[in-house]
């Protein structure tokens, strides 16, 4: 990949995409959730870069990512497509695809999208609110911090409320620099992004006959709704949930476990000569 070692700014998906790679080896792509900003996984790619090439990147119309004409209204598959397209620019070989929340809604989709650009997927802490039993009591419990945030900081405070609160006890660990990109894309996540986001549900027979090896984590310390929508995903895809250390966003806190977990995709499934 041309962009080793730097960060360029790659057309792809008729959008302008922010991306990094770092490290050598056997490639793994890092989808960030709410925010859509790669800086928030610094602490995972430096510990993934040691044995793999990490290609990690701020979702479309977030952070670096210049903000398109189409930022009011988007959806899971478009930031799927999105990272096929990329993928499919660089040439890559089949990679390990990774994210967290919302990001991993966008790993999943991809993964069905074209299961041939993926050896595995890990998805961490799936935000699938739609398949809950009671999705309306998931939502009442951000929708407050929210609003507190809203009223004191408007869309910049809302936003930066929802991912510390999703962060809980990591969140001083979140880097400053994301932090006042969230601020400033506050519309892109609550306006744009949290409804398409929150409504996505994959097809439970496409979950079935999913080919990609995949790994679905929660945290121990989580609220029961991941679990529940972890479950969810798992029992369709027939294989058995994990727990990780942590909380919902405990790359922060944890990146060695979750490094661990993505380590694992590749010893157990064959991977092609490079």
């Amino acid at each position: 990949m041309s962009t080793n070692g730097r960060a360029a700014l790659v057309e792809a998906n008729g959008t302008t995409i922010y991306v990094e790679a770092a490290g050598h080896g056997t490639p793994v792509v890092l989808v960030p959730g709410a925010g859509g900003d790669a800086r928030q996984y610094t602490g995972l790619v430096q510990l993934l870069a040691q044995n793999h090439r990490v290609i990690s990147y701020d979702r479309r119309n977030n952070a670096r990512s210049p903000r398109q004409k189409d930022w009011e209204e988007t959806s899971v598959e478009q930031h799927a497509a999105d990272i096929v397209a990329l993928l499919e620019t660089f040439g890559t070989e089949p990679c390990v695809v990774f994210g967290n929340s919302t990001g991993a809604l966008v790993a999943l989709a991809a993964a069905l999208k074209a299961p041939e650009q993926f050896s595995g997927a890990v998805l961490h802490e799936p935000a699938l609110l739609s398949v809950l039993a009671n999705s309306d009591a998931a939502m009442a419990t951000v929708q407050p911090v929210i609003a507190a945030g809203m009223e004191t900081g408007g869309f910049a405070g809302g936003a930066e409320a929802f991912v510390k609160f999703a962060a809980a006890d990591a969140a001083e660990l979140l880097p400053p620099d994301f932090l006042e990109s969230l601020r400033n894309n506050a519309r892109v996540l609550l306006e744009a992004e949290f409804g398409p986001f929150a409504s996505w549900r994959p097809e439970p027979t496409a979950l079935s006959g999913l080919t990609v090896p995949l790994a679905v984590l929660t945290a121990e310390q989580t609220a029961p709704f991941f679990v529940e929508a972890a479950e969810w995903i798992a029992s369709r895809v027939g294989i058995t949930r994990q727990t990780v250390p942590g909380g919902h966003m405990g790359f922060l806190d944890h990146p060695e476990e979750l490094a661990s977990a993505i380590d694992h995709m590749f010893t157990a499934v064959p991977q092609a000569e490079e």
